[in-house]
């Protein structure tokens, strides 16, 4: 009986005392934040700065034809995942189109917008609105280029690690021609080395 009511206060003791200990706060850097399986905040960052300066520096819109055109119209495309993971490629498409807008290297257009906007231009032609303040019909802006890419993946394993090599590809390409102005690329390799006792 004594040596459970021993026990039973010792429970109680350490309770109390981890009760007490210091709270210890980890902070976790965007870098060290994983988004996908294999997909980190770093390495959006990375391919949203890479491919923004890549376009920013590219010859085209170093060329005279460019530099006087304004404003520049762009429509951003989903970039395709043709990996086995999940990649929010939306979200890769979005950083790098705010930094081209934010370095003065484009305008985008919304193309998920454009049915919303069909709709209430078409509510607002109804005759239900002041037609001081509605939208003008015929005044939507068309684009000359297409930011378009792709995201693909090769996965190399052995018996300790597992390889995979992301490749990201973009292209602008020229609405009127089709032609390819600009394309590159970028390459991530994640490394995940395998527990012994699978």
């Amino acid at each position: 009986m004594k040596t459970k009511l021993n026990l039973l206060l010792l429970i109680i003791i350490i309770s109390l005392l981890s009760g007490c200990a210091p709270t210890i706060k980890y902070e976790i850097k965007d870098e060290e934040t994983v988004t996908g399986s294999d997909w980190s905040a770093k390495d959006l960052k990375d391919v949203s700065d890479y491919m923004a300066a890549s376009v920013k520096q590219s010859a085209f819109v170093a060329s005279p034809q460019y530099a006087n055109e304004r404003p520049r119209w762009m429509l951003a495309r989903d970039m395709k995942n043709e990996t086995d993971e999940h990649v929010n490629t939306r979200t890769i498409m979005e950083k790098i189109r705010t930094r081209l807008i934010n370095g003065g290297i484009a305008n985008f257009i919304d193309d998920q917008a454009v049915e919303d906007i069909l709709n209430q231009m078409k509510l607002q032609q109804s005759g239900l609105f002041d037609s001081k303040t509605v939208a003008q019909v015929g005044k939507l802006v068309g684009a000359k280029l297409i930011l378009r890419g792709t995201i693909s993946s090769i996965r190399k394993k052995t018996e300790r690690k597992d390889i995979i090599y992301y490749n990201i590809t973009l292209q602008l390409v020229n609405i009127q021609t089709g032609e390819i102005i600009w394309t590159d690329e970028k390459e991530i390799q994640r490394l995940t080395s395998k527990s012994m006792f699978r």
